[in-house]
């Protein structure tokens, strides 16, 4: 296959890698800044508190995007993709584990937020010590799955794969 068929073929993975690209530079961005390297950087508490929620809403929304755009087109041939399909058990686990994360990483926004003086960096960096595997680990694994060989092996098209809103 020439490289540029190759491109039209794992466009979905090339254009997923992106967006997961994103999400773990802000990831590891705020846990750089969460035990003071926000004061280092001349940032107000204020703000690093901004940056650290927008990892919890990016990620938040981009799943809700995937959950009601994405995953149903590519449930059709894809079954790790379907609820309850073959191989969706791992996904669904893996989105608990995240979502749970997620929480225990806002609670701890959250409390923050309501006594500045009582943050705790080294807490924020355990509870992103505790999901940041997972979550890495699925947003690996959800760009694998959508990489060529996989839509091709699917018996995806090349128009159907057009129409991802990607």
């Amino acid at each position: 296959m020439s490289s540029w068929d190759f491109r039209k073929w794992n466009k979905l993975a090339d254009g997923m890698a992106q967006f997961h690209a994103k999400f773990e530079w802000e990831f590891n961005h705020v846990y750089d800044l969460a035990e003071g390297g926000w004061k280092a950087k001349g940032m107000s508490f204020a703000r690093f508190i901004r940056e650290a929620e927008q990892v919890s809403h990016h990620l938040d929304l981009h799943h809700r995007i995937e959950e009601a755009y994405i995953f149903p087109m590519l449930a059709k041939k894809l079954p790790q993709f379907k609820a309850g399909g073959k191989g969706s058990d791992a996904h669904v686990a893996m989105h608990r584990a995240i979502h749970d994360g997620l929480e225990r990483y806002d609670a701890v926004l959250a409390k923050a937020k309501r006594d500045p003086d009582g943050f705790d960096g080294a807490e924020l960096r355990a509870v992103m010590d505790s999901f940041r595997g997972v979550l890495f680990h699925h947003l690996d694994e959800e760009v694998k799955d959508l990489g060529a060989e996989s839509v091709i092996a699917a018996g995806f098209t090349l128009d159907e794969l057009a129409r991802f809103p990607l």
